[in-house]
């Protein structure tokens, strides 16, 4: 509506990184593999089978993850989206890159 670029998301507050890089809970800054072990955790503590996704037709779908600097899902910070026209409009200058890149 504004015609102005997706912001890069910020990192959080300093008082707010230790909640944010826990595995226990399923922080965005969080090592994935640090998650699969605190999931099978979870699940051996309160008796449940964790089903394996690696198997199904949907894995692929399931396993896309995004940038930890991205607000939205497949659009990248310094894109304009307008939507009357149905179009994204991607950045060629060479320092816009370097600043929207992560």
């Amino acid at each position: 509506m504004r015609g102005q670029p997706i912001p890069r998301r910020m990192l959080p507050g300093e008082d707010m990184v230790p909640y944010y890089t826990s595995a226990e809970n399923r922080g965005y800054l969080a090592d994935p593999e640090e998650i699969q072990q605190a999931r099978r955790a979870l699940a051996q503590k309160y008796s449940y089978v964790l089903p394996d996704i690696s198997k199904g037709e949907l894995y692929h779908m399931l396993a896309v993850r995004k940038d930890v600097r991205q607000i939205f899902f497949g659009l990248s910070p310094g894109w304009v989206v307008n939507m009357p026209e149905k179009k994204i409009l991607k950045p060629t200058d060479e320092k816009l890159l370097e600043y929207y890149s992560s």
